[in-house]
């Protein structure tokens, strides 16, 4: 910890060991994992949790996206079990299930064998054994489905304002309504070297700064260092099914349609999805396009029992990072000032990839060693930084099976 303790009435008049730009969820969690033993600052422009972080579906689906890195699931799925029950927080487990379009089970079979070889908890269901584990699904327009055990879902900023009590319990310092606007760094090229940020309110000093901004990380970093990440925008729904769904109703998710589900704690059901890249991320809708809710009110009568006059609840849109290959950067890149981290680009999996990424930012921070695969997330993983790339959408669920052939 630094000599000059942040324990003060001016939070600017101190010198800390690491300052976060941005009080999303990752810059929470990230908090929380220093605070016991680090000086830590989190600058928000906002509110904690204010954006992003809030509009998130909550899903804890990380099995199934880091099926190739069992290690990567594991250590965030052991924390959302262990931080269960801590102050308000609370995590729901729930298996899920990915349906699986016609023509395509025997490869699907085949993807299970693969992931259970590798040790992961999952299995294929054919079309009778979905009707048996969850009867409000229709099984005519599917093959089957593959059913991941270990996923489960969270109140995102229940979750978030959660991590921030307890880094602020530890220590660390919250600094809210208030805007960075820019780095500083001392010496160029080589020997550059970051010092802190500056505010609206004054200078930040640090040894390290951490830049965990969301779609406008990019901003903060330019011209000190470019990074693939671009905006997009995704939507979700919340609707009454009539008759509530019960606590065995799975989470999942529909192979080429654009959207994924969950049920809500209240019987509900949350539909989520409909993602496309932005030009104009500060003046996209806060909305539910009219587009993604007539999708949904065509598709859910075709997959599910008893929606055919499912009651609108509500609806909302908000605005992430994307990156290339859909997983996040999560680094101190050797391309930029030392001292410099990032973390961005989490193309919809911030809530759940959280534990992760503070993990990997203690790291950097401390220099202790992690089984985490660090390259997985580094910036160096791309040939190209720019930021113009085709954007992929993680919500429209084309199954990749074919590898399995």
């Amino acid at each position: 910890m630094s000599d000059d303790s942040p324990a003060t009435a001016d939070p600017l008049d101190a010198t800390y060991d690491l300052a976060v730009v941005g009080g999303g969820v990752i810059g929470c969690a990230t908090a929380a994992a220093l605070a016991p033993d680090h000086d830590v600052l989190v600058v928000e422009k906002g509110q904690v949790a204010g954006e992003a972080t809030a509009l998130a579906a909550g899903e804890i689906t990380i099995t199934p996206s880091y099926n190739d890195y069992p290690e990567v699931a594991a250590h965030a799925n052991g924390f959302f079990h262990e931080f269960d029950g801590t102050r308000q927080f609370e995590y729901e487990p729930r298996p899920s299930l990915e349906l699986v379009r016609p023509g395509r089970g025997e490869l699907a079979q085949r993807r299970v064998n693969r992931l259970q070889g590798d040790g992961i908890d999952v299995e294929f269901l054919n079309a009778d054994a979905v009707s048996e584990t969850a009867p409000r699904l229709r099984t005519e327009d599917i093959d089957g489905a593959i059913r991941y055990a270990e996923t489960g879902f969270v109140d995102p900023y229940t979750f978030a304002v959660t991590l921030r009590q307890e880094a602020e319990a530890a220590g660390a310092t919250f600094l809210t309504d208030t805007t960075v606007e820019g780095l500083t760094i001392d010496g160029t090229g080589e020997d550059a070297s970051i010092t802190g940020f500056e505010t609206e309110v004054g200078a930040v000093e640090a040894e390290q700064v951490l830049v965990a901004a969301g779609w406008r990380s990019p901003q903060f970093l330019d011209p000190h260092l470019e990074i693939p990440v671009q905006p997009y925008r995704t939507q979700c729904l919340v609707l009454d099914p009539g008759e509530p769904l019960d606590e065995a109703f799975p989470m999942g998710w529909i192979p080429g349609e654009h959207v994924y589900y969950r049920p809500e704690l209240n019987g509900d059901l949350l539909v989520g999805g409909w993602s496309f890249a932005v030009d104009d991320p500060e003046g996209a809708s806060g909305q539910a396009d009219e587009e993604f809710r007539e999708h949904v009110a065509g598709l859910l009568p075709r997959f599910f029992e008893g929606f055919d006059r499912a009651g609108y609840v509500d609806g909302w849109a908000g605005v992430d990072g994307a990156t290339p290959d859909t997983r996040p950067i999560v680094d101190a890149p050797d391309a930029g000032p030392e001292g410099l981290l990032v973390a961005a680009g989490f193309h919809g999996r911030g809530v759940m990839t959280a534990p992760v990424a503070a993990t990997l930012v203690r790291s950097f921070v401390t220099g202790e060693e992690t089984a985490l695969p660090e390259q997985v997330f580094a910036l160096d993983r791309f040939e190209s930084t720019s930021p113009d790339f085709e954007f992929t959408s993680i919500s429209a669920g084309e199954d990749d099976y074919d590898d399995e052939a």
